[in-house]
């Protein structure tokens, strides 16, 4: 690179607004966390459609950088701290998220790897078969998650993006409550 690469030239011209608009990103990060906070009444109602007994964990203290909506059973364990062992959840990184391909909030089965249900869900089969239909990923903590992506303009389609984000949490419910229920059942 050198400075007469056209590039590096149109950075220097520019530079001052280029680092106004880039200081932007954490601003409408911000933006699209209270975005976030303020769907909790939807997934609430969302708890409650998807039958009795179903209970909505809400993380959104200040300063936490996973913000989630957890949904679990009322007959799931749950850690000494009151974390559940394995929940269904929407998650987000607090002010990073800006709804692109890494960037994006996921759903999937929370269940850390070194808690009491996270290594036998890892090791089901109907696990492996169900997150490969879905094509979910998996880390320390998520059993099976997947980013949940805008289809249409944000925020122009945020009403038709906040449908889509809380059927993928009820769909993730679908797909991963009876795996938690089952083996809850054969322990």
């Amino acid at each position: 690179m050198s400075l007469d690469d056209e590039r590096v030239r149109f950075y220097f011209r520019h530079r001052d607004q280029i680092e106004e608009w880039a200081a932007l990103r954490s601003e409408a990060a911000a933006a699209i966390d209270e975005w976030f906070f303020a769907m909790r009444p939807d997934v609430e109602a969302l708890a409650r459609d998807l039958g009795p007994g179903v209970v909505l964990h809400v993380i959104d203290e200040a300063g936490v950088a996973y913000p989630s909506y957890r949904l679990v059973r009322d007959s799931w364990p749950e850690s000494s701290n009151s974390d559940p062992v394995a929940s269904v959840s929407l998650e987000w990184v607090r002010g990073r998220t800006t709804l692109r391909a890494s960037t994006s909030p996921y759903v999937g089965l929370r269940a850390a790897k070194d808690r009491a249900l996270g290594a036998p869900l890892r090791e089901a089969e109907a696990l492996r078969k169900v997150r490969a239909r879905r094509k979910d990923t998996t880390t320390t903590w998520w059993a099976a998650y997947g980013y949940v992506l805008p289809t249409a303009a944000f925020p122009e389609g945020a009403d038709e993006y906040r449908s889509r984000v809380l059927e993928a949490l009820r769909l993730a419910w679908a797909d991963y409550a009876p795996l938690v229920d089952g083996l809850i059942v054969s322990r």
